[in-house]
């Protein structure tokens, strides 16, 4: 028994020892392959590991958290959290979408269940500071890894995922990268001044922090980066208080002051070249609070607010802040992303989605862990530093560490790797805050295996297939379908690709809604698109419409749903259907400019061109400033005959004649031929060699009863593109036989 539990023991600290590697998984045939690559490998490790936790401490209770454990006030902060997360859902506004979250984000009560799963874990089998130096140093060595592959990406060697500048590693996303690297600088330094004697090989850490660090400030992410400053300020702070050492003490001293003239300098060259041409530094020197990115913020967060006075207790449920957003969206966002699912802020999407009980328990983690790291009941040592079970530098690097986390959370969202890590801090502070580790331990004692427990393991052994696989499997399977789907419609392979879309949505998995959403997006191609067969544009219309019905059933305050099912009402010419549900939309978001401009269009299309004009002088009206809104009504004062009035509006701004399509369309509908073939000069400005523009000229010439300048243009045409010879000289020859080809 006791052989059979050992090695039980030694394949969960293996699953334990896995999850730092988990920042290396990236899967391209699953939809979001940086997020969901990560996140199933992580909730399968976990629940295999759990479940064998559960049969460990079966036969031996000492793997079974002390009855004083249950006590402890960061257990309990944390413990408070899980449930208020999921109190949130049950009492929100969509249960299914706050459980199981989506491919994008995977979090929801489903990844904090399976953090809280982990925790216990940990507190339970890394039970030594041994085992937690061997998890942290793997988890250094991973970083290694992950910060060679950053700098191949600097180097121009790998492609960098988001963007063309900041780096993003195995993470496809920078600032994920970033907070990464925040928690492995101060992992390091922990490491570094917990070495005994200074053993030489200590110094190992010390390219690990550097390469740590030159990859935190190539990913650019302002959050982390002044987390990272703003915690080593406070970590020389409290060097300077409470450090015994005098030459400690004027080290800090020395930091602190050239940390002030480095600002002080930073500040006064911010205008310089030298910054300015820096695409890391310049995006420091151009923080202000009339900043687009800042001054959007700031709008969310107000937005957030007002979504938490709506609904203060429990919140709108985890994964559901787009509709706050949608709700309460404001005008002047209009330059920012049309979608936002979170408030870039972790405290305000906790407050807003988990309400105020949510809030207070995810602040307790701070607070208890700091009370934990200083327990203000301990007698003072010499020096002023408290006497419990921490070192000076682990209480200073610890706290550095979540002033820095907390300061980046200020500004970006979380992600599972970072919450995994802060998941693992969390518990090393539990396990080392325990001042007697024999206090309540129960001797080693091995149960008999009895007839009830070995019921017991098989309940869990088939409850653990059963979650992973109803966890798991079908949205694996549904992501590979998604993917397969995609490919297929690029490949032009429509019939294959409606298929595994229709497969994609039959495994009922958190990817449904996502699936819908592709699926809708795929209609409203095919819908247009010449060469399909009409019966299976039918086909198309008939399953994304009753997919994105149940959608709305299942969400029916979701105006992203809205427009995307109004978006293949009008591909197919069902403008009457677009429209109500558009209207539908503004009820619920009456300030979000394009739900107006989709509805607009729907108007257009209809050739209901004064109710055109309404709706998009309206959507105009909400910020004046947003030139799109403004061209858009243009466009509508076009098609219904009031053009000096479009000219007016658009007098400052480029006028009517401008490269845009929209206005070629409705200058045509008015038969204002010399306007059309105005813009269509300017578009052959910009691209002289496009022989299509060419031949617009030659359609609009020929409309307007001029044939010599008809034929001329296509010969224009015929030049450029020796492959339009045949096609072009036919046109040529059924104009001079006086006949409208």
């Amino acid at each position: 028994m006791e052989k059979s539990l050992k090695i039980l023991r030694y394949i969960i600290l293996a699953g334990v020892f896995l999850t730092p590697f988990l920042v290396l998984v990236v899967i391209g045939s699953l939809f979001f392959p940086f997020i969901t690559g990560k996140n199933f490998s992580f909730r399968i490790i976990t629940e295999i590991i759990f479940a064998l936790w559960l049969v460990l401490i079966i036969f031996d209770k000492r793997y079974l958290p002390r009855n004083k454990d249950w006590r402890n006030l960061l257990l309990l902060s944390l413990l408070a959290f899980t449930l208020f997360v999921f109190l949130s859902a049950v009492f929100g506004v969509n249960f299914y979408r706050s459980f199981w979250s989506n491919y994008e984000r995977m979090e929801g009560v489903l990844a904090y269940l399976h953090l809280f799963a982990l925790f216990l874990v940990f507190i339970s089998v890394i039970n030594s500071e041994k085992l937690w130096k061997i998890f942290f140093n793997t988890s250094l060595g991973v970083s290694v890894i992950v910060g060679i592959y950053g700098l191949l990406q600097l180097a121009g060697k790998l492609a960098i995922h988001q963007g063309s500048t900041r780096l993003d590693a195995t993470f496809g996303n920078a600032s994920y990268l970033a907070v990464y690297a925040v928690f492995h600088i101060f992992i390091a330094a922990l490491l570094f001044f917990k070495s005994k004697n200074w053993r030489p090989w200590r110094w190992f850490y010390v390219p690990i922090v550097i390469l740590n660090s030159v990859v935190l400030y190539f990913t650019a992410t302002r959050g982390a980066i002044l987390g990272f400053v703003g915690g080593l300020i406070i970590a020389f702070f409290l060097n300077l208080f409470f450090n015994p050492s005098k030459k400690i003490k004027i080290i800090s001293f020395s930091f602190l002051v050239g940390a002030v003239f480095i600002i002080i300098i930073f500040l006064a060259l911010k205008n310089s070249s030298f910054i300015q041409n820096s695409p890391v530094l310049s995006r420091f020197s151009n923080i202000s609070f009339t900043e687009r990115t800042t001054e959007s913020r700031l709008v969310i967060w107000k937005m957030s607010w007002q979504g938490f006075l709506e609904r203060p207790i429990f919140g709108w449920g985890p994964e559901n802040y787009n509709l706050v957003f949608n709700k309460y969206y404001q005008p002047v966002l209009w330059s920012q992303e049309a979608w936002f699912d979170r408030a870039h802020n972790v405290f305000l999407d906790k407050l807003t989605e988990n309400g105020i009980f949510g809030l207070l328990s995810y602040l307790g983690l701070f607070v208890f862990s700091l009370y934990y790291l200083w327990p203000p009941r301990a007698s003072l040592a010499r020096g002023g530093f408290p006497k419990n079970s921490f070192a000076l530098s682990e209480s200073i690097i610890f706290t550095s560490l979540l002033a820095a986390y907390f300061f980046h959370n200020l500004f970006v969202f979380d992600n599972i790797t970072s919450l995994i890590f802060f998941y693992a801090v969390l518990a090393y502070i539990l396990s080392r805050s325990k001042i007697d580790d024999n206090e309540g331990k129960t001797e080693r004692q091995y149960q008999k295996n009895n007839g009830a427990k070995t019921a017991y393991v098989f309940v869990i052994s088939i409850a653990a297939i059963f979650v992973i696989y109803y966890v798991n499997i079908p949205a694996i399977l549904a992501g590979n379908d998604l993917i397969k789907a995609l490919s297929f419609s690029s490949q032009g392979q429509l019939e294959k690709s409606l298929a595994e879309f229709q497969s994609a949505i039959s495994r009922n998995s958190l990817g449904t809604g996502e699936a819908r959403e592709q699926l809708s997006s795929f209609a409203s191609q095919v819908l247009v698109f010449q060469e399909a067969d009409n019966s299976f544009k039918q086909k198309v219309f008939d399953v994304s419409v009753s997919e994105m019905k149940k959608q709305l059933d299942q969400s029916p305050t979701d105006i992203r749903y809205m427009i995307f099912l109004a978006s293949i009402y009008n591909k197919a010419q069902r403008y009457d259907d677009s429209i109500n549900i558009l209207q539908k939309a503004t009820e619920i978001s009456p300030n979000k400019q394009q739900l107006y401009f989709e509805l607009g269009t729907s108007y257009i299309n209809k050739k209901d061109y004064a109710a055109a004009v309404g709706v998009l002088k309206k959507a105009f009206n909400l910020d004046q400033s947003f030139l799109e809104a403004r061209k858009l009504y243009a466009v509508a004062l076009i098609y219904s005959g009031n053009v000096n009035a479009a000219d007016e509006l658009m007098k400052d701004y480029g006028g009517t004649i401008v490269t845009d399509e929209r206005f070629i369309f409705a200058f045509l509908t008015s038969k204002m031929y010399d306007r059309v073939i105005g813009i269509l000069e300017k578009f052959i400005e910009n691209d002289p060699n496009n022989y299509q523009y060419y031949v617009n000229e030659a359609v609009v010439y020929l409309n307007m009863g001029d044939r010599q300048t008809a034929t001329e243009k296509l010969q224009k045409a015929i030049e450029l593109n020796p492959d339009f010879k045949a096609q072009g000289e036919y046109y040529i020859n059924e104009i001079k036989a006086g006949r409208n080809p």
